[in-house]
């Protein structure tokens, strides 16, 4: 889909994305407030998904845009 050059810049924010998914597991296997209720479950994995979409977007978008800006040939 992406060349490696523009893999290799987008790695910035992959490496956060990776974070978030294993926070999100880890909350899902483990609870760590046994006594919460379904709103603070619910507010505990917004507090993750939102960031995380819109990072993902934020870094497709980045890696669309840095990958036409390459194929623009520089003049002399």
């Amino acid at each position: 889909m992406f060349e490696r050059d523009v893999l290799l810049d987008i790695a910035v924010n992959i490496i956060p994305l990776a974070m978030i998914i294993v926070f999100a597991a880890a909350f899902f296997v483990v609870n760590p407030w046994a006594n919460d209720t379904t709103f603070s479950r619910v507010l505990q994995y917004a507090l993750l998904v939102i960031p995380f979409v819109c990072l993902a977007v934020v870094t497709f978008v980045a890696a669309r845009r840095v990958e036409v800006v390459e194929d623009v040939e520089v003049g002399p």
